[in-house]
């Protein structure tokens, strides 16, 4: 046999057996770690995408975090349905080689559903108490709050290297509370009225301020706020700017504020080579 011949069937038989994955069975709004997986050692590029996802899921690969281009990714399922993730991977010399990973996401399980509810044991009827009423001829008093949530002016987190424990945290909200003393001759029932505003406080842009890097976008505003917070914690003046895309509102997780493109561009240089994650340089909107 040629050995021409030979060698393309030995590739062709590594690429099938490294592309197969088993399935795995996760529930929606979990988060799914891929990291575990066997791959060659002279991988220089990757990059994630959905091969197969259910039709009412959203997602795209703008979801992987932190990024569809790193070696070990995360994402959370939003629809019931089999997920098939493919990462494509390119070798020193050039090859291509393919894996698949197949997840079937599941609703959450009701565990409170196999809890046998005691049974209520029956009591002989009894005849009715007759009780006398009192007429009530006082006003009552009505009381209406409102209480709304204010999100607090954005701060400049610590620079990297600087102590986070030494910075004083404001909290992330303050709470403004209006009542209103209500008179009414009827008998009324008392209720509170909360008025919240969103969950992500509003970043104020600086005026000078023209490029930032951004490190990844999602549209599950959860995991933004905790990516944010995350690089808060490393030392990163993360923030979260939102944007709506095709009638899709997505978390833009950003990091820093420069004059000059040239300012950003040093800036990402050295993320890339402090970190693991591959920011790329946008303009503030």
């Amino acid at each position: 046999m040629n050995k021409s011949i030979k060698f393309v069937l030995m590739c062709t038989a590594f690429f099938m057996i490294i592309s197969c994955s088993s399935k795995q069975t996760v529930f929606i709004g979990d988060t799914v770690d891929i990291e575990n997986y066997t791959r060659p050692s002279n991988i220089v590029k990757y990059q994630w995408s959905f091969d197969t996802k259910p039709p009412t899921s959203r997602l795209d690969p703008r979801d992987f975090i932190p990024s569809n281009y790193h070696p070990n990714v995360t994402f959370i399922p939003d629809s019931p349905g089999r997920y098939i993730v493919r990462l494509t991977m390119i070798n020193a010399e050039g090859t291509v080689i393919y894996k698949n990973f197949i997840y079937m996401a599941e609703a959450q399980p009701d565990y409170l559903a196999a809890i046998k509810k005691p049974k209520k044991e029956k009591t002989p009827p009894s005849l009715p108490k007759i009780v006398e009423v009192p007429k009530v001829v006082e006003k009552i008093v009505h009381k209406k709050t409102t209480i709304t949530k204010i999100p607090n002016e954005w701060q400049e987190a610590p620079k990297p290297g600087e102590d986070p424990e030494g910075i004083k945290k404001e909290p992330v909200y303050t709470t403004k509370s209006v009542t209103e003393i209500i008179k009414n001759d009827k008998l009324v029932a008392q209720f509170v009225k909360t008025t919240l505003e969103p969950d992500v406080p509003v970043y104020k842009v600086p005026e000078n301020a023209k490029y930032t890097l951004q490190v990844s976008s999602t549209t599950v505003e959860a995991f933004a706020v905790e990516f944010r917070d995350k690089l808060l914690l490393r030392g990163y003046d993360a923030f979260i700017q939102t944007a709506v895309i095709d009638g899709v509102k997505r978390y833009r997780i950003r990091v820093g504020h420069y004059v000059s493109y040239q300012e950003a561009k040093i800036s990402r240089q050295t993320m890339l080579d402090n970190t693991e994650f591959e920011p790329w340089i946008d303009r503030i909107k």
